[in-house]
């Protein structure tokens, strides 16, 4: 017998039956799209059938979408009523589209967290002038400037970890119209799908030189903004892998704003919270903890009797603690050499690879196990190595990232980029901070900077000042293994030796370093919420 749990226990029985719902926002009321076609210039023969898709997706999804060409529909008083604005290939190649209200409008909503997708030829609006052009590339993320003739060839889906990519295969054959663009935007966006130049004809002056992105995602002065150059041709909007990427992009985007909380969105991908999501069994053993965050791939995070644990079935559950008074009556799940993992292998590669992240954990420390005794597995405790989070690849040099406290709660993190073998070196810092206090709920949070070359880790404990920081050199071809909670990755091999003992009430993880002001603004809402001084 399992049941859903939540803070209240009047619920329990309405969330047996009801689905683990995600944000407020998000159940109450449909996506309201603008499907924006306004235009100056080469006129597609798929325009129709590229309005008739978003209408579709509209249809299919229950949306809200109003299709319109008319640039009046870009002013402060009417973008308000959406949640993504889809420039559906419209092309600016002849004039200047849109007035400098208009133009105002459009940065007002954005810079907001309004989100925003473009599809083709929004990405060759060329004559927009001024400031206002410079902000509109970076949105769409580069510019397009020409091609060879239409032709099929191979992209390469680079991740598959993404809502809007998961379904595609690692390489996929499409026929349409390959652009080169005015520069290589992979070092400012997430690249999903780039092109094999290989597999298509043309002057090599009309490609990119090998490496070539094609399909990406970023944050963007606010909001969130995919991009498909894909979108030539009739046959393509009616490609069903095509219509499911762009409705994934759509969905991606609309996800900006914050929920009822004042919790931020913006890059979140996993929000385990020990209010909602929790599946006991009849002994108030946790089975299964979800991500409360829409279109994750990363869903469930569930206990593995498997490997030395057959030994002892059913051991490894943490178990559920009911309305604390310490943390303003919110739950908290208690873990003792337990462990939770989730089984989407890449989930959580790309923060490692040049993306950064940000990760915030309301966790309660108990006094670490002595590491000269035996665990129940025969085993020993690893010295300093007690996680509460992490992805670490339990093979070769090692990559992912981790949460972590020694044996005297001085806390610490980290990431590894599978560079070179050791616990800690110049590709694995440690990046150790201030000493917890047994059985006091804390806030410890991590950021990661966006890039491919060397990049800052910074360590927070209750607070938005760092109390640590270190270099870390990304490695692009890390590949970490499954995200665990209560333990730094799903350790089959020696449970429980390296593994957190507390409580974790919360865990949070944003795909971005956060801004400063973003950073502090999270932790003083968590520390708020939470009832933390």
């Amino acid at each position: 017998m399992t049941r859903l749990v939540s803070s209240s226990v009047a619920l329990v029985m309405l969330l047996v039956v009801l689905p683990t719902r995600l944000f407020a926002s998000e159940v109450d009321e449909p996506i309201r799209v603008l499907n924006f076609q306004g235009d100056s210039g080469f006129q597609h023969k798929s325009k129709p059938e590229a309005l008739r898709m978003v209408e579709m997706l509209g249809n299919k999804n229950g949306w809200l979408v109003r299709s319109s060409a008319d640039p009046q529909v870009l002013n402060e008083e009417s973008l308000k009523a959406f949640d993504v604005i889809v420039f559906n290939n419209n092309c600016g190649t002849d004039r200047r589209i849109f007035s400098d209200e208009q133009q105002r409008a459009l940065q007002g909503y954005i810079r907001g967290g309004g989100g925003f997708v473009g599809i083709h030829c929004a990405g060759a609006i060329w004559h927009e002038g001024g400031e206002f052009q410079k902000w509109y590339e970076r949105l769409i993320g580069t510019r397009l400037v020409a091609h060879p003739h239409v032709q099929e060839a191979t992209l390469v889906v680079e991740c598959q970890c993404h809502h809007c990519t998961a379904h595609l295969p690692r390489e996929w054959v499409v026929k349409d119209e390959w652009h080169k663009f005015s520069y290589n935007p992979r070092d400012r966006v997430n690249v999903l799908i780039s092109l094999d130049e290989d597999t298509y004809e043309g002057d090599p002056k009309l490609k990119m030189g090998g490496d070539h992105p094609f399909t990406w995602y970023q944050y963007y002065d606010g909001g969130r903004s995919f991009f498909t150059s894909l979108g030539h041709t009739v046959d393509v909007y009616k490609n069903a892998d095509y219509q499911k990427l762009v409705e994934g992009g759509i969905l991606w985007a609309a996800a900006g704003s914050r929920d009822g909380s004042g919790l931020l969105r913006s890059g979140l991908i996993l929000d385990l919270d020990a209010d909602h999501g929790v599946t006991v069994d009849d002994q108030n053993r946790v089975t299964k903890w979800s991500n409360q965050v829409a279109h994750s791939v990363a869903r469930d995070f569930e206990a593995n009797d498997y490997g030395l644990r057959l030994a002892k079935p059913g051991s490894g559950l943490p178990s559920l603690n009911s309305e604390v008074s310490a943390i303003n009556q919110h739950n908290a799940i208690v873990f003792q050499e337990d462990e939770l993992i989730n089984d989407q292998e890449d989930a959580f590669d790309h923060l490692i690879r040049g993306g950064g992240y940000t990760w915030f954990a309301v966790i309660k420390p108990y006094e670490t196990a002595d590491p000269e005794q035996q665990t129940e597995f025969d085993l020993y405790r690893l010295r300093d190595v007690n996680a509460f989070l992490g992805n670490l690849r339990n093979s070769g040099n090692y990559e992912g990232i981790w949460g972590c406290l020694d044996d005297d709660l001085t806390v610490w993190c980290g990431s590894r980029s599978g560079a070179s073998f050791g616990r800690f070196d110049e590709n694995n810092p440690k990046v150790s901070g201030t000493q917890l206090v047994a059985d006091q709920f804390c806030v410890v949070a991590a950021r990661m900077g966006k890039g491919v070359d060397v990049v800052p880790i910074e360590l927070f404990v209750n607070g938005s000042t760092p109390v640590a920081s270190a270099p870390f050199p990304v490695n692009p071809s890390a590949n970490p293994s499954r995200m665990a909670v209560g333990t730094e990755r799903d350790a089959t091999n020696h449970p429980g030796s390296e593994s957190f003992d507390g409580e974790i009430a919360r865990i949070l993880i944003y795909e971005r370093p956060m801004s400063d002001s973003e950073l502090n603004q999270s932790v003083e809402h968590l520390m708020e919420e939470y009832g933390i001084r």
